[in-house]
């Protein structure tokens, strides 16, 4: 007769795995001795055997109890086919994945970029900021991305407008730089916006504007209280002077 470590030891499983089995109806409690421990027998031993064979094919312990069961009612085989093709399965995404690492160590493309928009921005020394927002968008806002990235990593009319905003990165709303730094960005509209937007938008256009749109209300999101005011500012020197922007 065996004690649960001496059982345990031969099987190559330890004590609580031994006890484990028996919570969950997969191994059937032993007698115990005078003393009050279980005894095991061959019996056990080998049933224990058979479950960590079949667990180290990749077998869960739902399936081994089937593949045990006295019942006869159980197809081994198709077990074991289905657990072939699960590991097939398996192999198969380790290929794919180590291809994709594979290329990453090639180029030092940012692993967490899809690999159309890694390269896209490769050897653009972009910012981790517009990165960051490319990322978000490639999900968000598919639209947008071919059309910043057509402008990346060159001279942009908006490069101005972008340091003006950044100076407000980490203003409150009563900052007095956001009122001055307001005036500043409203001066510069004119120059920034197209000027020859046609009375009636096409389908694409419109689709476009509201992208647009959604992009620049996530892009609120981010924004700091200075930046938000600055914006709101924006929207209210606009109201002053609707026949300046054809309202």
């Amino acid at each position: 007769m065996l004690l649960i470590g001496e059982i345990a030891k031969l099987a190559g499983v330890t004590p609580r795995t031994v006890r484990h089995y028996h919570r969950i109806g997969l191994l059937a409690e032993p007698e115990r001795t005078a003393g009050g421990y279980r005894s095991y027998g061959m019996s056990a031993l080998s049933r224990l055997l058979q479950i960590r064979k079949f667990t180290a094919l990749g077998m869960g312990l739902g399936e081994v109890a089937d593949a045990l069961a006295d019942t006869g009612a159980v197809d081994l085989r198709e077990i074991l086919t289905e657990l072939d093709a699960e590991l097939a399965e398996g192999e198969s995404e380790i290929q794919r994945r180590r291809a994709v690492i594979a290329r990453l160590l090639e180029h030092g493309d940012d692993p967490t970029l899809s690999p159309e928009l890694a390269a896209a921005v490769r050897g653009l020394d972009l910012p981790q900021s517009e990165i960051g927002i490319l990322r978000a968008a490639e999900v968000a806002l598919p639209e947008l991305v071919d059309s910043y990235l057509t402008g990346a990593g060159r001279e942009s009319p908006w490069q101005g407008w972008d340091l003006k905003m950044a100076a407000l990165a980490d203003t409150g709303a009563n900052d007095p730089r956001v009122e001055e730094i307001a005036g500043e960005l409203y001066a510069m509209l004119p120059g920034l916006l197209p000027t020859d937007v046609p009375a009636e938008l096409t389908a694409d256009q419109t689709a476009t504007v509201a992208a647009t749109a959604r992009f620049g209300q996530m892009m609120l999101t981010d924004m700091s209280p200075g930046q938000r005011r600055a914006m709101e500012l924006l929207v209210e020197y606009g109201r002053r002077e609707p026949e300046r922007w054809g309202q």
